[in-house]
């Protein structure tokens, strides 16, 4: 446990400073399409109730306010019932703000279709490399 307490801050700190305003550059055949990402957060599972908790229905999760967090950590507690399995169950996520999803996520294994969880519309998807990226395209006023 005390490794996961040194190690989360300063992995948190590394994507917060490295990859605070990236722009990724993709083509799509004749036009290529700059996509805006700021990192937002990380995302850890667990099994414990955190406080603050709010309720994500399509998802059946709950989730923290990362805004809140010091070090960007968003913890989500999955309802046994909950429709998500695989690596987003399973891993910790890495998150963006985007401005376009489908730009973003072009060429990556999506494992959850965009969906409404209130403060913003988000997809989440696998790297070649098998990392776990949530893209969110922020509503307005959030």
């Amino acid at each position: 446990m005390r490794n996961t307490q040194v190690l989360l801050p300063c992995f948190v700190l590394l994507c917060a400073g490295i990859l605070a305003n990236s722009t990724v550059t993709s083509s799509a055949g004749e036009q290529a399409t700059a996509v805006k990402m700021t990192f937002s957060h990380v995302g850890m599972i667990t099994t414990e109730k955190k406080p603050g908790e709010r309720f994500v229905p399509a998802t059946r999760v709950w989730v923290t306010d990362f805004k809140t967090h010091p070090y960007h950590v968003e913890w989500l507690r999955f309802e046994p019932d909950s429709p998500v399995t695989g690596p987003v169950r399973n891993m910790p996520h890495v998150a963006y703000e985007v401005n376009s999803i489908k730009a973003a996520a072009k060429g990556m294994k999506q494992l959850i279709a965009p969906f409404d969880a209130g403060i913003a519309i988000v997809g989440l998807y696998q790297t070649t490399d098998g990392a776990v990226v949530e893209f969110m395209e922020m509503k307005e006023g959030q």
